[in-house]
């Protein structure tokens, strides 16, 4: 039975139920969906419910062979998973030795040099590489392949003998190994096919008719790609309540992907998956479940998806391995010599976990009583000299093991030490403190039960700006005072709560089928309610462990499944995982060859999810959506499209490399009409805004310039204007502030409700199977190349500060020209 939360609940809010999120603080290190403790789980998705209905026809001695294929299967399992867990730590280690990024993001610019010298350089290329590979053993395609023991090898052809004879279980696991090649068989999509096939055709199967939809959908190991049959398999799983399943429905309707456009199916589907995970989501300790580990983009591995900054929303390299077990070392090492903020940026750390740090709630509490041992007395008196820093550390420590208690996290749970500690912890302010011992009165938990306090504690966590604590507060006072509710919940939403996200969804759906944009407001709201609290059908923690121990090819399958549920980090990380695939040699890498045969159907998959994760507004994913479309990789050549995605990434992302591509293009009237003007503007901006790219933009400048004088000379239309003495057209202070030049791309903001993945939930037609993107769908028509209200050309006339800097460019220019030239003259 679905439960039904949030808004709904607005007529039953003076019974007093509320729920409290799992965020714990905004000021602090402490939020509940930095880092969890996935939920254990068998690697199989069995439809339990459907398993029971199965149950209840079988005779008496059909159940008697069942119970003993499900031991021997349970036996099976037992042994593949201990060996299959001795290969991933051997490859784990393995990959700890390789310095670097394992993905190449380099460019190929052998692309620039004169047709007859590009294919000996790739060549030279290629050798340099392969010796490097050879002697350098960093490569995570050197290892041997590793024949399973004889008990292994046997424990298989049981599971294929259970199989054989119908065990669904054993079917499962079966077709899991040749899939993503686990528990010692080699990967072999063609059979896992075959047989998720015969699954989904004999017994209906809903993980079965997911995956042979997720086949044909994407094309991989040599099943030709329809749409038509990739809706239907996944649309049946979806009405047998798959969550997957669902998912791809709802992000195909939502977004017009292979089916008509429908808003109102998209919330059918995604409203289904979000009240699962809230259910889930209660289920758990108090104050709800934690959010499941925060998604790590692959670019961020790299640098960015070129390996370098090339702009304002591409990310720097993070934090190394050896950079962050320095840092935790620095803290160890203050916190025994009784440094409290050392000591309390240790619990934060373990509570939280972190990517680099498995999460360790009884380490937490060590660290959090060694700080309440130092800072207060045995009757729980903070000690009389602590100054405002001690104050501070002492609030925060007290209402984390205040916290920790109530949730029986790292310790036995004692309701009575929590309520102890979590009210010194709200007497000092702590914002999650206050939380929780509001949720303690209204349950009536070690204290009889007092709405009152309750709405009390959760306003006051509220103006602490604790998200919990918004959300509490909304539901307690829905009734009464509807407006503070409402501007609660958004406050919590903006923060990324799924509760308050989950109540407002409730309410838009409501209107959904009288507005359209009260429809797609309920998506969005619903969306980032499963994409967040999504531990009953994520493929992040698969996707992550796979590239951890150097499996690229499971790591592949398992984001281009997150990509086909509409992620927008999934298709970032599977477009970056097929990018890297279609750079290299298949020899030399030969998990390539399991996915896809050729290097087109590579490159064609990848544009298909660059261009959804541009439309999501991931870092750098226009841009290599321009790449694609201008050297003509997985879609047609077309350079005026190519122009039209860079100059859409250098206006609403200000990236430097898109300002560099344009200003190549306006300089060789590559796409559009070639203008030196607009070509030094870009240049220009470019060197601005990408530090990593300014030799090139000067390089480009003095090019230009020759270009220019040249043509100049020639008595070519070179425009009216001296080159190097207007004033700049583009001012980057307004640029920065603007929103994107009015071309219907929305910029990205930090304040956005839906954070980083929300501005994209309006129809954008894809490169998916025979259809194309379409420039004029999402602001990518000729018009806006044009000298319009918006071009560069209109906003000539800057200021006088951009005048002198300009003149002072100019003339250094020309001083370089004039120089290279007179060299050029001298007799030799």
């Amino acid at each position: 039975m679905r439960l039904w939360v949030g808004l709904a609940l607005w007529s039953a809010a003076a019974s007093g139920i509320a729920l409290a999120d799992t965020r714990l603080s905004t000021e602090t290190s402490l939020s509940g969906d930095t880092e969890l403790l996935i939920p254990s789980q068998t690697p199989l998705d069995i439809e339990e419910n459907s398993y029971n209905e199965n149950e209840a026809k079988l005779s008496e001695e059909e159940r008697k062979h069942k119970k003993i294929f499900d031991q021997q299967f349970s036996e099976i399992y037992a042994k593949l998973v201990e060996y299959q867990h001795a290969l991933d730590t051997e490859d784990e280690k393995q990959m700890l030795s390789i310095k670097g990024s394992i993905l190449d993001t380099r460019r190929d610019l052998t692309q620039y040099l004169p047709e007859s010298l590009q294919q000996p350089a790739r060549r030279i290329r290629e050798t340099i590489s392969g010796v490097l590979k050879w002697t350098g053993n960093h490569s995570i395609y050197s290892r041997k392949v590793r024949l399973p023991p004889d008990s292994i090898q046997q424990a298989i052809s049981q599971l294929s003998e259970l199989a054989d004879r119908g065990h669904q279980d054993s079917m499962l696991l079966r077709a899991e190994m040749d899939m993503y090649g686990r528990y010692g068989v080699p990967m072999n999509l063609a059979s896992a096919f075959t047989r998720y096939q015969q699954m989904a055709e004999s017994s209906g199967n809903a993980t079965a008719q997911y995956m042979v939809g997720f086949f044909y959908a994407t094309g991989i190991g040599g099943v030709p790609q329809q749409n038509s049959l990739a809706l239907l398999y996944t649309t049946m799983a979806a009405i047998q309540g798959y969550g997957a399943a669902e998912m791809v429905v709802g992000f195909r309707s939502i977004m017009g992907l292979g089916v008509a456009e429908s808003c109102e199916e998209a919330v059918a589907q995604y409203q289904s998956v979000a009240h699962r995970s809230i259910e889930h989501f209660i289920s758990g300790p108090p104050l709800g479940r934690s959010l499941p580990k925060y998604r790590v983009r692959l670019t961020d591995e790299a640098g960015s998806a070129y390996g370098v900054r090339t702009g304002q929303n591409s990310i720097h390299r993070p934090v190394g391995r050896e950079a962050f077990g320095e840092l935790i070392e620095y803290y160890r090492f203050n916190a025994k010599k009784g440094n409290l903020k050392a000591s309390l940026a240790l619990a934060d750390l373990y509570y939280s976990g972190h990517q680099f740090l498995e999460r360790n709630l009884t380490v937490a509490s060590r660290h959090v009583r060694r700080i309440l041992a130092q800072l207060f007395t045995q009757e729980g008196k903070l000690h009389s000299d602590a100054g405002q820093a001690e104050v501070n550390v002492a609030g925060h420590a007290a209402g984390l093991y205040g916290v920790m208690l109530l949730r029986g996290e790292g310790m036995p749970a004692d309701t009575s030490l929590a309520f102890k500690w979590l009210k010194i912890g709200a007497e000092l302010g702590h914002g999650p403190a206050l939380n929780a011992l509001g949720y303690m009165y209204q349950h009536g938990i070690e204290v009889d039960t007092s709405q009152e306090d309750a709405i009390e504690l959760y306003k006051r966590a509220a103006d602490r700006g604790h998200p919990g604590g918004h959300v509490n507060y909304a539901l307690a006072v829905a009734m009464t005072m509807p407006k503070a509710a409402m501007s609660s919940l958004n406050r919590a939403a903006r923060s990324g709560n799924v509760l308050a996200h989950f109540n407002l969804g409730e309410m838009h759906a409501r209107l959904a089928k009288a507005s359209e944009v009260q429809c797609r407001l309920a998506v969005a709201s619903y969306r980032f309610v499963v994409e967040n609290a999504d531990w009953q059908h994520s493929p992040f923690a698969e996707g992550m462990a796979a590239f951890r121990r150097g499996d690229l090819a499971g790591a592949a399958l398992h984001y281009m499944r997150a990509a086909e549920m509409g992620y927008g980090v999934g298709q970032l990380n599977a477009a970056v995982l097929l990018e890297h695939a279609a750079r290299a040699d298949y020899q030399s890498d030969p998990w390539l060859a399991k996915l896809y045969e050729t290097h087109e159907q590579l490159d064609r998959q990848a544009a298909v999810y660059w261009t959804r994760a541009a439309n999501q507004n991931m870092a750098d994913a226009r841009v290599k959506q321009g790449d694609h479309y201008y050297h003509g990789r997985g879609t047609e050549c077309n350079p005026t499209k190519a122009a039209a995605a860079y100059r859409i990434t250098a206006e609403s992302e200000r990236n430097g490399l898109a300002m560099w591509n344009l200003g190549y293009m306006f300089e060789n009237g590559i796409g559009v009409e070639r203008d030196f003007h607009l070509a030094k503007r870009y240049y220009d901006l470019a060197v601005e805004t990408n530090e990593n790219g300014r030799l090139a933009g000067y390089v480009s400048l003095v090019r230009l310039c020759a270009k220019y004088l040249r043509a100049w000379v020639r008595g070519e239309d070179v425009g009216d204007a001296p080159l190097f003495f207007a004033p700049r057209l583009i001012n980057t202070a307004k640029m920065a502030a603007g929103t994107g030049g009015g071309n219907g791309v929305p910029k990205n903001d930090d304040t956005n409700d839906m954070g980083d993945e929300g501005n994209g939930y309006v129809h954008q037609q894809d490169m998916h199977g025979v259809d194309e993107l379409q420039a004029d769908e999402w602001g990518l028509g000729a018009d806006i190349l044009d000298g319009d209200d918006d071009d560069p050309k209109a906003d000539a006339g800057g200021d006088g500060d951009d005048e002198d800097s300009d003149l002072g460019a100019g003339i250094f220019f020309v001083v370089v020209v004039l120089a290279i030239g007179w060299f050029a003259v001298q007799p030799r």
